[in-house]
């Protein structure tokens, strides 16, 4: 196990998507074992993104500054994170860090968010029944109006960025 930070170590890779690997971390604190989710997001993604966009004639500086606004916006989103924190059916945001890469361009950002099972997983091992279809359907609809009231449009709803408490609530992640 690797520590990755404030003695949070990663257990296993659970997620991968176009923005980032998520993670299965956990902490152990006078004798308790505490459980979260990690996404990782790195921007640059990799050298050749960078390459790429040098191609396209910008300057290093230029570069710099397209990166650096990416980085902003994501932080910006942690703002907007933290006030959706405690709705029920919304995936709890916890805590952030922002790490700049050693020896290369870029940064590292570490979101960690309460640890869920994906939608996908959830059905695999459960029958869903016509009452928990209508369930998440409520869930869902109630994360989508506390998004309406913050002025967020998520734009990515779809059963990958849909999660399942030990409760049994559905969440809307991502």
């Amino acid at each position: 196990m690797k520590e990755i930070w404030n003695g949070w170590k990663i257990e296993n890779i659970i997620g991968e998507g176009s923005f980032g690997k998520v993670y299965k971390i956990t902490r152990e604190d006078f004798g308790h074992t505490y459980t979260a989710a990690l996404k990782v997001i790195e921007i640059p993604h990799n050298q050749s993104e960078m390459k790429a966009i040098k191609s396209e004639g910008m300057t290093d500086e230029s570069v710099t500054t397209y990166f650096r606004s990416m980085v902003e916006d994501i932080v910006e989103e942690f703002s907007i994170m933290s006030q959706l924190k405690g709705n029920s059916n919304i995936v709890s945001y916890e805590d952030h860090m922002v790490i700049p890469k050693e020896n290369e361009f870029g940064w590292e950002i570490y979101i960690r968010m309460e640890f869920l099972m994906p939608l996908l997983d959830y059905i695999e091992n459960h029958a869903m029944m016509v009452k928990d279809v209508i369930q998440l359907g409520i869930d869902i609809c109630n994360a989508l109006e506390v998004c309406q009231r913050y002025d967020i449009i998520h734009r990515d709803i779809k059963p990958e960025n849909i999660f399942v408490s030990d409760l049994g609530s559905f969440k809307l992640g991502d």
